[in-house]
């Protein structure tokens, strides 16, 4: 539960206030205490080989459970508990889990929420093992809803399970093609496909998925779909604000990583738009650079994105999905507690500090 509860403000840089307290998170705990019950009964924390050690440290990292939680809450809505999608929740955190370690192997990250990567403590054979164990337990997992649903409701289970790993492979793809290219001429749409399909696709499934176990029709289950899609949108807008404004003692790993890969967020594809020629000469020299950036680089180029208003405009548009979302909420049939708890989680993502 510390990982959802630990909020802590990185003063000036990031602006936004947190609103909701611990106390309002609470809630959260036995969503979160059935999906870590399940996950150590498939990866105890007492291994018998390093490729189980491995598969059980992924999933302990101090992940949100996001998508598990909300698959977990959609469910809810529709049947009014939320335990019958406990198993699909723990399969969309196997596959989250494994694509982690595939983004840290493919971006060298030696850090992982404050603690070393999977890849760089057991290899990079073990990394790539421990994320095939993890994703090929995920058909196993989802099976195990034979008996219980109808065959047309499961066959859309597995097909969205399958449309959001296929989405989330190719935006990793994208994301590394736009890194091939000069910063000026990768356009906002570029961008914007990019999440939809490494980040989005993959909160918008659990979240359908959550909606048909719970009962819901097609046409409920691609409002709960448009739904996660959208926050996960302004979820991925976020995150890539806090890659370069946030603290990396608070969010464990280092800053500016993104930049160093030469990843275009929304931030920097702004800016370079909106910059001189001097300014994007600057901006150009971080991106992929060869060792640590200094304190005077950091300091710069915070102040040429902010001077043009370009964190300001990652914030309203990561504001403006959430929005989305938050409007298709009103959508659901059950004005029950599980709904609120969604807004409320909608919220705390688009202004969380980690």
């Amino acid at each position: 539960m510390m990982s959802i509860k630990r909020i802590i403000v990185s003063a000036h840089y990031i602006g936004t206030v947190l609103l909701e307290t611990e106390q309002n998170l609470d809630w959260l705990t036995s969503y979160i205490d059935s999906i870590d019950g399940h996950l150590s009964k498939l990866f105890p924390q007492n291994p018998q080989t390093t490729l189980e050690e491995a598969a059980a440290e992924a999933l302990s990292k101090g992940g949100k459970r996001i998508r598990a939680i909300l698959a977990l809450l959609t469910c809810e809505i529709y049947s009014g508990d939320y335990k019958p999608a406990v198993p699909l929740a723990v399969a969309y955190e196997l596959a989250h889990a494994s694509a982690l370690v595939q983004d840290d192997i493919i971006d060298s990250s030696n850090m992982r929420r404050g603690v070393a990567s999977i890849v760089s403590k057991y290899g990079l054979s073990n990394a790539i093992l421990t994320s095939d164990l993890l994703l090929f337990n995920v058909p196993k997992i989802m099976s195990t809803y034979g008996n219980a649903l109808e065959n047309s409701r499961l066959a859309r289970l597995f097909d969205l399970l399958g449309e959001a790993c296929r989405g989330a492979v190719w935006g990793e793809y994208l994301d590394l093609e736009m890194s091939k290219k000069t910063s000026e001429i990768v356009s906002e749409i570029e961008y914007e496909e990019m999440i939809r399909s490494k980040t989005a696709s993959m909160l918008a499934a659990p979240t359908a998925s959550g909606a048909i176990i719970g009962g819901a029709s097609e046409e409920e289950t691609m409002l709960a779909y448009r739904f996660g899609e959208r926050l996960g949108m302004a979820y991925q807008v976020h995150d890539d604000t806090l890659d370069l404004f946030g603290d990396a003692q608070t969010l464990g790993k280092p800053i500016f990583t993104d930049m160093r890969a030469g990843k275009k967020n929304l931030i920097l594809i702004h800016c370079l738009n909106h910059c001189a020629q001097t300014e994007r000469e600057f901006l150009d020299s971080l991106i992929m650079k060869k060792g640590e950036y200094s304190v005077e680089e950091i300091s710069k180029a915070r102040e040429i994105l902010e001077e043009h208003g370009s964190l300001q405009y990652a914030k309203s548009r990561s504001m403006h999905y959430i929005n989305q979302a938050i409007d298709l909420i009103e959508k659901f049939p059950s004005k029950s507690r599980a709904t609120e708890s969604l807004v409320i989680l909608s919220r705390y993502l688009s202004e969380r500090y980690y």
